[in-house]
């Protein structure tokens, strides 16, 4: 096996003279295998050069698995300058976690927009495979990969490579679960659960690579960024006995003599424990090359393993303790998943609690009526229902002797002020591994786009067509209650309603809201103001938990362009909608019925003293049945006239009906 370093730098690229030993670009690493596998983990602007090589390889045609640790910026932006995703004879198959706001391959595409960038991702002439994972195992090529969470503040995967009985587990942007410092070393300690998983998955490695961009002493300061300091990563190592360690992800605030210097520091801690371990400092252009065991019929046999994820939503989580504002900030860190948060019920205990509402987690939060989250744990701990349920304690402060009680309970620990990235990631790692399973909505197709996100007058279009209609596309989760685009913004694009209904919604001319329509999956909404480039008429609003996919209005205008198709289906659509428009108006201003309404009301308002009518009433003054004056107040009420509220009718906007009458 071969392994070389394109990049090597955390968070942004820092060129210049300062970094020219280590490097200045962020995150890449080329995996060899020597059955002809190739890797490439993490595609940060270290994968420009590495494109580069590539391309000038004379094998073809070129196959190449692409792993991403996660999708910030820094392990992406790499991507758009990557020159085999343009070569048509390659195949790139893509793996990584979904992000926390939308799909691998929405974050690709949307640093590929035009905004940012001249060619979109729909453009490239590679083969694109697109895989969303979770915590698990499977084969690219000839090499055997396990998968496993990270704690950082996006859903971060490290990858476990082992191929010709050799292991190299790559592990950059993770944070310790619990890191009081070397101070507190000491072996009655007993380590986080966290970590405890994580020592596991380094264990016997020939080569690990892991984030070590921060030292002890900048760490608290850094708390909740999501990276490591060298200290835990030395420690780390040892106790997993790996063979050799490779500082990666470098702070871009640390030059080539402190990283040297930082180097020959945890060189000497290792000797100082009686470790033979190798320590190195990522570099630029460093090579490291793996024998690798000769292959027999018995390192061949595999199982049915395949890419997988299994992201959880819409989880039912029990929350103890802790006041309303703790539960609010609860709520909205984890509001964007789904989860759906369960308040301690009056009289109950935890284990009663758990017992009756059977969560699949529970959060207990210092504070409130829960004085001893310690007791409390313990108690759900030795209860038959909660010996296997994941725990999460908020603590106010992480006080060692108290932390070091409640790791013994193999229960996780956040300390306030968290993050509220990496809680969410770090619930939804813990949900995961105790089979709580994603919606639907989010499986992998593992094709470049699914026809799901065509609304439907387009989805049997030639694929050519249907492509040029998702260009740009951004996938977009939503909740309840959550706006799209509000009323009088400029049109900045078209949704494609996946999932869900959406809502839309007018004000009257008395400022009330007006429910117009509610669309269902399979709908599209907002393409009259991209094609008139007039303000949006109405507010869009997700009416359920809600899958929409928006396309900016340039993508819009020029997929029609390439699609007569397209183009003719929604003419039709927008005739359609005239049409109908054309029926209500022409009942509204033709109909005696609705003027004779009109002119009741009009003499109900302009009596003194008089009450607003009631539908009953209404309906005994002009002489009609009730389902003929709620069709006649329908019509009113779509031109902004009257409101019913309940049983009652009033006007919204008198002028409006009095025109309405005389004219």
């Amino acid at each position: 096996m071969r392994v070389k370093f394109w990049g090597t730098r955390g968070s942004v690229p820092t060129p210049g003279p300062r970094t020219a030993r280590f490097g200045g670009n962020t995150a890449c690493v080329e995996v060899a295998a020597d059955d002809g596998t190739r890797l490439v983990i993490d595609c940060g602007t270290g994968a420009r050069e590495l494109g580069a090589a590539l391309s000038a390889e004379a094998s073809r045609p070129l196959h190449l698995h692409l792993l991403i640790g996660h999708t910030h910026w820094d392990h992406i932006q790499g991507f758009p300058f990557f020159a085999p995703a343009y070569d048509p004879t390659c195949t790139l198959d893509i793996y990584s976690p979904p992000g926390l706001e939308g799909t691998l391959e929405g974050s690709l595409s949307g640093q590929m927009q035009y905004t940012y960038f001249p060619v979109r991702l729909t453009d490239l002439r590679a083969r694109l495979e697109f895989h969303e994972l979770g915590e698990g195992a499977f084969y690219a090529g000839g090499v055997h990969i396990q998968t496993q969470y990270l704690n950082h503040t996006a859903p971060a995967l490290g990858y476990r490579l082992t191929v010709g009985g050799v292991t190299v587990v790559y592990a950059s942007d993770h944070e310790p679960f619990w890191w009081p410092g070397t101070r507190y070393r000491s072996t009655g300690l007993l380590p986080h659960p966290g970590d405890q998983r994580h020592l596991a998955f380094l264990e016997g490695a020939d080569v690990l690579i892991h984030d070590a961009q921060f030292l002890d002493r900048e760490y608290p300061a850094r708390r909740g960024w999501g990276h490591s300091p060298v200290e835990y990563v030395t420690e780390m190592a040892v106790r997993a006995g790996v063979r050799q360690l490779v500082l990666f992800h470098h702070d871009p605030a640390h030059d080539d003599r402190l990283i040297a210097s930082i180097t020959r520091a945890a060189s000497r801690r290792i000797a100082a424990q009686g470790s033979s371990m190798e320590v190195i400092a990522a570099a630029e252009g460093l090579e490291l090359r793996l024998p690798e065991q000769p292959v027999t019929a018995f390192m061949l046999q595999r199982g049915a393993e395949q890419p997988c994820c299994d992201t959880p939503y819409s989880a039912r989580l029990l929350v103890a303790g802790g006041t309303a504002d703790d539960l609010t900030a609860l709520r909205e860190a984890l509001a964007p998943d789904g989860h759906r948060l369960l308040p301690l019920p009056p009289g109950l205990g935890v284990v009663a609690a758990v017992a009756r509402l059977r969560p699949a987690l529970v959060l207990l939060v210092a504070g409130g009526k829960l004085h001893d989250p310690l007791h409390a744990a313990a108690e759900l701990r030795a209860s038959a229902v909660g010996a296997k349920l994941p725990i999460v304690v908020v603590l106010r402060d992480d006080g060692p002797v108290r932390v070091a009680e409640l790791l013994a309970e193999a229960t996780d620990i956040v300390t306030q002020p968290y993050s509220a990235p990496m809680l969410r990631s770090r619930v939804r790692a813990w949900l995961a591994r105790c089979g709580v399973r994603r919606r639907a909505a989010r499986a992998s197709t593992g094709r470049r786009h699914s026809e799901q996100r065509l609304p439907a007058i387009f989805a049997d279009l030639p694929p050519r067509e249907r492509a040029a209609l998702l260009r740009d596309a951004t996938t977009c989760q939503l909740q309840p209650g959550d706006v799209l685009c509000r009323e009088g913004e400029p049109p900045t694009g078209v949704y494609y309603i996946r999932e869900g209904a959406v809502q839309v919604v007018a004000h009257a001319p008395d400022g009330q809201e007006m429910l117009l329509a509610t669309l269902p999956a399979g709908s599209m909404v907002g393409e009259l103001a991209v094609l008139d480039q007039e303000p949006r008429t109405a507010t869009l609003v997700a009416a359920t938990r809600t899958v929409v996919d928006f396309v900016p209005g340039e993508a819009f205008l020029a997929g029609l362009q390439r699609s007569p198709r397209a183009c003719l289906r929604l003419l039709r659509v927008l005739a359609s909608r005239l049409r109908a428009t054309d029926r209500r108006v022409g009942a509204l201003t033709s109909g005696d019925l609705a003027e004779r309404v009109a002119r009741q009301l009009l003499r109900a308002v302009t009596s003194d003293g008089a009450e607003q009518p009631t539908a009953a009433a209404l309906a005994a003054a002009v002489g009609v049945d009730l389902p003929q004056l709620e069709r006649t107040l329908m019509l009113l009420e779509a031109g902004g006239f009257v409101r019913t509220d309940g049983q009652c009718v009033r006007v919204a906007d008198l002028d409006g009906l009095l025109r309405f009458v005389l004219e």
